[in-house]
């Protein structure tokens, strides 16, 4: 069964990340014999990344649950809240976590939240810093989901236009996200990667 990572990047109690990740999960698990990973920051804590000796026993504590459904999922959903225009430092954390290649040839698909007309700022940062030694795909596709608070929040019917619209732009992301990890699953299957002599980007 094609299995899904969906990672809150928020680690606010109550956030609307948490709503957001809610939603993608429902759309994600309608599709026949899809299963969802979930990673949610407001629950999970993972300790601030340190190469200090005596933080590795507490850091590997905490991604030893992680790292094998990261192995095992299709691919990626990314919620990034916008906080003070940057992306959150838990899901900048989780990056530093990704060391042994666990995101290589892996599609993602980035999700920016709002409670305003913003939402940009995240993805642009996340496209800018997280790849080159990860060597994530992040996906052409990304959604924005602006005024958080009045979108989503049922889980079936939409309220208004901007609501549908985000409906519809989440469904459309998340079957490209589906065909490219089919795709990328390949790419990792030939087993190309020189991870020996080049384990990192340029």
């Amino acid at each position: 069964m094609p299995h899904l990572m969906i990672v809150n990047g928020s680690q606010r109690p109550n956030a609307e990340s948490s709503k957001v990740m809610g939603f993608i999960r429902r759309l994600a698990e309608q599709r026949d014999g899809v299963a969802c990973h979930l990673l949610d920051f407001t629950a999970t804590r993972l300790p601030m990344w340190s190469d200090a000796p005596d933080a590795q026993a507490a850091q590997n504590a905490a991604w030893a649950p992680i790292q094998p459904q990261l192995r095992e999922s299709l691919g990626l959903v990314l919620i990034a809240p916008e906080w003070n225009g940057m992306a959150p430092p838990a899901l900048k954390n989780f990056f530093l976590y990704c060391t042994e290649h666990e995101l290589a040839d892996r599609p993602a698909v980035i999700v920016g939240v709002s409670s305003g007309n913003g939402g940009a700022s995240p993805a642009s940062e996340l496209r800018l810093s997280s790849y080159k030694d990860t060597q994530i795909c992040y996906l052409p596709e990304q959604v924005i989901v602006r005024r958080v608070r009045d979108v989503l929040n049922d889980p079936d019917q939409p309220v208004s236009e901007e609501d549908a619209y985000v409906r519809f732009r989440l469904d459309y992301a998340l079957t490209l996200l589906l065909e490219y990890g089919k795709a990328l699953a390949q790419v990792r299957a030939a087993d190309v990667r020189r991870f020996d002599i080049l384990p990192f980007g340029m």
